[in-house]
């Protein structure tokens, strides 16, 4: 059996139809426990890029751990990635881990889209959010707006708090451009008001399922209210075809996913850099 499931076409149309599907059982118990060593290695050790605030978060990793490399390149992942995309190809971006223990509520809903976050622009861009845990709507599982992947427009990315973000992109600072036409005026409304109105979709996931989601669709994720049930989850994100770099003007842009420093950086330019390898075709 092999330690990564390939996707179906049913979680294919549902990907491009709702900009998200869920994926039970796509990494074997196999391959769980490298996984989850891997993960709390870098709990232990963080990386310059890591966050703790309410949650702990780190990001740009695991190509340099052994135990987590595999995962991140290994082929029918990024075939996934392609086939939902609807891409040739897929390249590894950058991965991103999420840890909620126990009993760390969230005050709020922290609506949100990623892509306006990174500096990307495109549709074939992809995130496949894998929890490592067994994790319930109690222990801050991803929700989602249905059909929110559509709309043209981003939400002003904010923190987890409601603030703004900065990020120092050096000298690259002065290529970015301004896109305020991309965004709402206004911040995201209420979705967990009336979810049922907003199509909002809440899953509970078994260890080793994930969902594969459009970096456009609209999510959150609370905290984690549960007195014993820890929160850990993986993401890889994928580019395909058409992903171009990007720099908008005036909202944060993640420094840690420009290329380095010794490569060239073109806003509307290719996504190459050593630092997004191919994945697929591998």
């Amino acid at each position: 059996m092999a330690a990564v499931r390939s996707i179906t076409e049913d979680e294919v149309e549902a990907y491009r139809r709702d900009g998200v599907a869920k994926l039970p059982g796509l990494v074997g118990p196999e391959l769980l426990g490298p996984l989850r060593e891997g993960l709390e290695e870098q709990i232990a050790h963080p990386s310059s890029w890591h966050t703790d605030a309410d949650h702990h978060s780190d990001r740009c990793f695991g190509l340099d751990r052994p135990s987590l490399r595999a995962y991140l390149l290994d082929p029918v992942l990024g075939e996934n990635a392609a086939r939902a995309m609807g891409s040739s190809t897929a390249n590894f971006f950058f991965d991103h881990m999420f840890l909620f223990e126990p009993s760390t509520p969230v005050d709020g809903h922290y609506w949100h889209q990623d892509l306006p976050f990174w500096p990307v622009d495109g549709e074939h861009v992809i995130s496949v959010w894998l929890s490592l845990y067994d994790c319930t709507p109690e222990s801050a599982a991803l929700k989602f707006v249905r059909g929110s992947h559509q709309e043209r427009r981003f939400y002003p990315p904010l923190g987890f708090d409601g603030s703004a973000m900065e990020g120092d992109l050096g000298e690259r600072a002065e290529l970015a451009v301004d896109v305020r036409d991309q965004f709402f005026d206004h911040q995201p409304p209420a979705f967990h008001d009336d979810p049922v109105a907003h199509d909002v979709v809440e899953f509970s996931y078994n260890a080793g399922d994930a969902v594969i989601f459009n970096t456009r669709v609209v999510h959150s994720s609370g905290g984690n209210r549960s007195a014993d049930q820890r929160r850990l989850a993986y993401s890889v994100r994928f580019i395909g075809d058409d992903a171009r770099m990007m720099l908008r003007e005036g909202v944060f842009q993640d420094p840690a996913l420009l290329p380095d420093p010794d490569e060239h950086f073109a806003v509307g330019a290719p996504m190459v850099s050593r630092r997004w390898p191919r994945v697929y075709p591998a």
